[in-house]
């Protein structure tokens, strides 16, 4: 169904299917609630090997189409993706913990995606008040020792990335209704809009910026800290020079105490000497003399051989 779709949206839509070589459909809902959230459409993998975008909300098709498109197109674009190669043992603690990172990720993937929405024209005046109306009526107002603290600060993280941090429309509105919350998602937002946000490289710079000053903020307001630098791979990105350095001038490799999802073993995580990031899981041999020879040889690889031969996603920084 495309007759709906401003030209702006065909266009990201023949891209997203161009790039990645699949059949992209969209099916429309029925629901208009008249505000926007980002939980109003989802991608579906299909047996067949197409993707369907659905959208359970119809209040402004446009603006919600096009924000899934450009989620599907960041990633063929070449951004740098997150995965979740290990586990605590623990599901429901992993499980939260990856929902986190998911939504710190989303929070940064928002500022391309906004900026293009923007230049396409695709943001306006209606979509800015259908979007902070989508707060008011989904993000309930501050209560006393309530558990959704860590939910209304990335909701509130969000909305100053939507409106690239003007504050005239909500300002007072948010300071009454979540003023501790507000608070935390203000300084959670000096850190993203530090620099600026273009490129695959500085798109992973501000996601290990977010993940680093997030449990600082959550030791702040007394709840426990995630840890997502070391449990959260993020693919790197590294330069033609990077990437003829020795894996041991780039990398520091860890033995974690948490496991490998696939296949339960021992973990080791290649750490960014410069940025502390989880950027690759890797298993070693058990035996003690065959692990030292493994540690190694990959020391003194170049990070190009030993990112392709571990098959290990990276990006080259243009």
């Amino acid at each position: 169904m495309t007759e709906k779709f401003a030209p702006a949206v065909m266009n990201l839509l023949d891209e997203a299917q161009q790039l990645s070589g699949r059949k992209i459909q969209v099916e429309l809902g029925t629901k208009q609630v008249g505000y926007i959230r980002h939980g109003q459409s989802r991608q579906i993998d299909n047996d067949d090997g197409s993707l369907t975008i659905a959208v359970t909300d119809t209040t402004n098709v446009d603006y919600t189409v096009s924000h899934e498109l450009l989620h599907l197109l960041l990633m063929q674009r070449g951004y740098p993706q997150i995965r979740f190669n290990l586990t605590t043992g623990e599901e429901m603690l992993d499980r939260q913990l990856w929902a986190t990172a998911i939504e710190l990720y989303n929070v940064v993937s928002h500022v391309v995606i906004g900026a293009e929405q923007q230049q396409l024209g695709l943001v306006d005046a209606q979509v800015q008040e259908q979007y902070l109306a989508g707060i008011l009526a989904e993000v309930p107002a501050e209560e006393k020792a309530d558990r959704l603290v860590v939910f209304r600060t990335l909701a509130l993280l969000d909305t100053l990335v939507f409106y690239q941090g003007a504050t005239t429309a909500f300002a007072q509105k948010f300071e009454q209704r979540y003023p501790a919350a507000y608070h935390g998602a203000q300084s959670l937002y000096q850190v993203i809009a530090a620099k600026t946000i273009d490129s695959p490289f500085s798109f992973r710079r501000a996601v290990v910026n977010l993940f680093a000053a997030f449990d600082p903020w959550l030791a702040s307001v007394g709840l426990a800290t995630t840890n997502h630098n070391q449990l959260i791979t993020l693919d790197g990105v590294f330069s033609e020079r990077q990437q003829r350095l020795e894996v041991r001038q780039v990398f520091e490799i860890l033995h974690s105490e948490l496991t490998v999802r696939e296949g339960g073993g021992s973990a080791y995580i290649g750490l960014g000497k410069n940025d502390h990031q989880n950027t690759f899981v890797i298993t070693a041999p058990t035996d003690q003399d065959k692990s030292a020879a493994f540690f190694k040889q990959i020391y003194g690889e170049s990070v190009q051989t030993f990112m392709q031969q571990q098959q290990i996603p990276f990006m080259e920084r243009k």
